[in-house]
């Protein structure tokens, strides 16, 4: 028995969050996690607690296929809900592995680790959804552009459902998230 990531999956997200959430805000980063398992997405992140347990949970109700990038050697540190742990022991540093492994990033609140995945996730050109009403990075940030290297912004959902809608939007179209320099790489 084989399997075809392309062929099952249309593409993978980066949630980044809070790995310290409120009740609420944990139902709703599993509430996306089930949502985009059950529109056929693949969820990476920083395979802890919180919001990246919520979202791996989610989508493991819905037999989605969940990807941690641990800050440990060992990849028994992942949550019970994580498919393939990642070990990247090099602390904050593995951000940028989080961030570069998706197609799109969804903030949902956060402290400076998340911070600096949107800041990296802008950098690097990735689509970026902030989930609003959750407290944290992701509702200070959203709708709001780093700096002038984008024509963008981070785009604002508030409800699980909007964040997937707004993915399937820049699937069909990719200019929702392009930049002013599709050539300005670091």
């Amino acid at each position: 028995m084989s399997f075809d990531f392309k062929t099952r999956f249309k593409g993978i997200i980066s949630i980044i969050g809070a790995s310290e959430v409120e009740q609420e805000t944990y139902k709703k980063a599993e509430e996306i996690g089930e949502l985009l398992a059950k529109n056929n997405y693949a969820v990476s992140c920083g395979g802890l607690s919180g919001v990246m347990e919520a979202v791996c949970k989610g989508a493991k109700k819905e037999n989605g296929f969940t990807i941690g990038i641990i800050p440990y050697k060992s990849k028994s540190a992942a949550n019970k809900y994580v498919d393939i742990a990642i070990p990247v022991p090099f602390s904050q540093a593995r951000n940028i592995v989080v961030v570069l492994s998706g197609d799109a990033v969804v903030a949902i609140a956060g402290k400076a680790g998340t911070l600096t995945e949107i800041a990296l996730a802008w950098l690097y050109q990735k689509p970026i959804i902030a989930l609003t009403g959750v407290g944290g990075w992701s509702s200070e940030m959203a709708g709001k552009k780093i700096d002038d290297r984008r024509n963008d912004k981070i785009h604002e959902a508030q409800t699980p459902s909007e964040v997937v809608k707004l993915i399937k939007e820049m699937v069909k179209n990719p200019h929702l998230s392009r930049l002013s320099n599709p050539n300005d790489m670091l």
